[in-house]
């Protein structure tokens, strides 16, 4: 097979790797994608049968583009059992695929709000305040989850998570009182999870991992259908990830593509050291490199290159622009975020007027969506159309959750949660009804006639309606079909329920949510897989969503975006508002030096989303008071803000200086206030 002329060298040496395992370090605007591409359609066209390839990728949309590229690519039908999934997606498949194995085949995949009202469920009454700290269910969860993903110790999660990792006398006594408490309502969380057969997003992983990692059964039958497994972004995987990927050390060969540089979601749970020691922890592996960037100019880059040579960290690469020379960055200089805002509208409306650029040309990173609201107000002002990222996803929505509360019944007449909110759903049943109904179904559930069930619970028309409703979906083979047979009996008082909005933003829903359950074999791959890749992402990528002005009629908009919500955009024109210390590195930061260095790789990520002009505000207030306080520096000494401040002492010829001058200066008053006439401009005849 011969490789595309479009690769270049390192990319072509990477595609053609011959070895056992392999890591391709890719920096930013490299080609990974291409990459990962061009390496699974090369798997394939030297026989190996696509049906033993897998692809693992952070989004189903990410995946998805994958595979499609690949098969175009190859000759017709070469690639159609290819097959591309999330992490949790995947072994959600493979759950399903081997019941027997992994032994948790009729459980119901629950999302974050199914996790917190379990959570609330377990604390009920509980009191969980301890002093000053009041302890809330969904900082529980937070807890649990942190501490499964990151494989730290309860009583170190709970330093992350509630005392902001401070190691301290005062902390450990703290924790102490607190961590019996804690423990006794997450063992009370897992066992209501078990006895409900539920299976959160972390537990799909740890349910495969630990079968892989204690059962050589587990092992022998996978590596009968696996030979590769294909791992992009691999800088963006967890300890937990870790640990599920690392027995196919001995199942398959590795093909992971990442940028250690990039690695930004360590608040999630990830771990840079997954990629930065790959070779150390991978026997034998090899480390490729590609450093030739398409997408910036080398002005752009070298700014980049200058912030990561002065981490204390080795990130061992140097980006090339392929493309040449360019503009040098600017740095502006402003007085406040309302005067930054202003200044960014004016650049946006002179690029588009003086310089034909479009507004989609424009992305605006920020460190979070709360710093950008006065940009935002500014925008609304002066007319500029913009998107941003973020907000929840599909299957999230309550008229959806509210329909498909049905089907979870059906699927699994154990799930609590959706019992609650589909009966609470009907007329005249509040929760202490509901909780009634619920109580006499999970007692005879064991004798599996749950429409008789239903009848004697609810006596009358709708003890019978309800129970005609539930076997008729029961007995329906296609999921598609099943969402109908929902709708048709749910209409009604969906519509009431959302009278608001209903014929304006939610009736449209529903056939689409039929479209998608068409496109699975089972009520219960539906119901996984379904809320699996509709979910809000675990890492960090997120959905276009919330405009405010209407982008139907101005598809032209500038991106307004988080730097976390951010990887894989790139625009002609990037702005990154607020460079400023105790922007980078945050405030938060100050303390610890592993967060410091992750706030250089958020800088980096944001930096290298330019492709022609780089434009980073900063706050002139902030530097001047960049003295007042002392840190740790990279030998762990005490020192000066301005020495950790990351553009502190950027070199002059990387980057231009600009100082935004206030427009208006001072103006001639009158002497004494006037009095003010408000009926002149009023004709009552």
């Amino acid at each position: 097979m011969n490789t595309p002329d479009t690769l270049n060298d390192g990319q072509k040496k990477a595609v053609e790797f011959y070895g056992r395992h392999l890591l391709v370090l890719a920096g930013a605007g490299t080609g990974k994608t291409k990459t990962i591409i061009a390496r699974a359609a090369y798997l394939i066209e030297t026989g190996i049968d696509p049906s033993k390839i897998q692809i693992l990728t952070f989004t189903k949309k990410a995946a998805n583009e994958i595979v499609e590229r690949v098969k175009a690519t190859l000759p017709k039908s070469d690639g159609n059992s290819l097959s591309g999934a999330t992490f949790h997606s995947w072994c959600n498949q493979l759950i399903v695929r081997f019941p027997n194995l992994f032994g948790a085949a009729t459980y119901t995949v629950i999302d974050p709000d199914d996790q917190l009202s379990i959570m609330k469920m377990v604390c009920g009454n509980q009191n969980l305040d301890f002093g000053k700290l009041r302890i809330k269910p969904q900082q529980l969860i937070d807890i649990y989850s942190l501490a499964r993903n990151t494989k730290k110790s309860l009583t170190e999660s709970l330093r992350v998570k509630l005392f902001k990792n401070k190691k301290d006398a005062d902390t450990d006594y703290e924790i102490s009182t607190i961590k019996p408490h804690v423990e006794n309502i997450l063992r009370a969380y897992q066992q209501k999870k078990g006895e409900q057969r539920y299976l959160d997003y972390d537990d799909l992983l740890l349910v495969v991992s630990t079968q892989l990692r204690t059962n050589p059964e587990a092992r022998d039958i996978l590596s009968q259908h696996l030979d590769y497994l294909l791992v992009d972004e691999m800088q963006d995987t967890n300890p937990l990830q870790w640990e599920l990927l690392d027995p196919f050390v001995n199942i398959c060969k590795l093909f992971c593509v990442g940028d250690d540089a990039q690695s930004i979601y360590s608040f999630r749970g990830a771990d840079f050291r997954n990629v930065h020691l790959f070779k150390e922890r991978v026997p034998e592996s090899e480390v490729y490199k590609l450093e030739k960037n398409y997408r910036s100019t080398q002005e752009i880059l070298d700014i980049s290159n200058w912030l990561l040579e002065k981490s204390p960290i080795d990130y061992n690469k140097k980006l090339q622009s392929i493309r040449g020379k360019g503009e040098l960055p600017q740095l502006v200089n402003v007085s406040d975020e309302w005067q930054e805002a202003n200044w960014v509208a004016d650049e946006i409306l002179k690029n588009f007027t003086d310089e034909d650029r479009t507004f989609s040309d424009h992305l605006i990173l920020a460190r979070s969506q709360y710093y950008s609201k006065s940009l935002q107000a500014v925008f609304i002002r002066r007319k500029i159309p913009y998107v941003t990222y973020g907000g929840r996803k599909f299957m999230q929505a309550a008229h959806i959750k509210d329909l498909v509360s049905l089907l979870r019944i059906v699927n699994n007449p154990y799930d609590e949660i959706a019992w609650i909110r589909f009966l609470t759903f009907q007329e005249g049943v509040g929760e202490v009804r509901a909780s009634r109904i619920l109580q006499q179904v999970i007692e005879n559930v064991e004798e599996g006639d749950i429409p008789k069930i239903l009848q004697n619970a609810m006596p009358g028309e709708d003890g019978s309606k309800i129970a005609k409703l539930y076997e008729s979906i029961k007995m329906e083979n296609d999921v598609g079909q099943m969402v109908d047979t929902a709708y048709e009996a749910m209409s009604l008082g969906l519509a009431f329920r959302y009278r608001r909005d209903w014929n304006e933003k939610r009736k449209g829903d529903f056939p689409v949510l039929k479209l998608l359950a068409k496109s699975y074999p089972t009520l219960g791959e539906f119901i996984g897989e379904g809320l699996l890749d509709n979910s809000e992402n675990m890492n960090g990528v997120n959905v276009l969503s919330e405009s405010k002005l209407n982008t139907d009629e101005n598809k032209d908009h500038v991106i307004l975006s988080t730097i976390h919500s951010a990887k894989g955009l790139e625009a002609d024109v990037c702005i990154i508002l607020n460079v400023s210390p105790k922007a980078f590195p945050s405030a938060w930061s100050l303390d610890n030096l592993d967060e410091i260095e992750e706030d250089r790789r958020v800088l980096y990520v944001a930096l290298t989303r330019a492709k022609n002009r780089l434009i980073m505000t900063r706050n002139t207030a902030s530097i001047s008071a960049v003295h007042q306080s002392s840190i740790p520096n990279n030998k762990g000494e005490r020192t000066d803000d301005a020495d950790t401040y990351f553009l502190n002492e950027l070199p002059e010829n990387l980057v231009e200086q600009i100082v935004v001058e206030h427009k208006f200066g001072k103006v001639k008053d009158a002497s004494t206030p006037n009095k003010i006439d408000l009926s002149s401009g009023m004709d009552f005849s």
